[in-house]
């Protein structure tokens, strides 16, 4: 039997909307002690997430206004979030998310790969915010008692 996102995943949706300020972000991050939050269009559909190394670039990128035309796409994406001052400025997209039925295993597998920590978790319906699955969730399975 294998354990679903479901079983351990936060049934907090820690979100923010498009629209929202970089000190409303700090702010959630703060008020849930988060280091990231899911960024959701009007329809509460996700469409980003920001973390706290996407805010950390405001203090980073100290020639973030002199680009050259010899960097790197990833390099000029840094010196735009720099600059940002909402979250779709701010935000990392798309968003990558799994669905409450999916493995444990498989959701493990894909924070590892991709380097992120939190996933949005969406209803495989209607594309909205359910939850959000945090590495310390799926941790908890090894703290599980185990099945008999």
């Amino acid at each position: 039997m294998s354990i679903e996102v479901k079983d351990v995943m936060g049934l907090v949706a820690i979100a923010v909307l498009e629209n929202a300020s970089f000190a409303d972000i700090v702010a959630t991050m703060k008020r849930y002690a988060v280091g990231a939050v899911t960024v959701v269009d009007a329809d509460r559909r996700p469409v980003g997430v920001v973390s706290e190394n996407d805010l950390l670039l405001k203090e980073a990128d100290p020639v973030r206004h002199s680009m050259s035309i010899f960097e790197s796409r990833r390099r000029r994406r840094d010196h735009d979030k720099a600059a940002g001052a909402t979250a779709v400025q701010l935000m990392t997209s798309p968003a990558i998310t799994v669905t409450p039925g999916t493995a444990v295993r498989d959701a493990a597998k894909l924070m590892h790969t991709q380097r992120i920590k939190p996933l949005p978790v969406i209803d495989p319906v209607t594309g909205r915010i359910v939850g959000t699955l945090h590495q310390r969730d799926v941790l908890r399975v090894f703290t599980r008692p185990a099945a008999r």
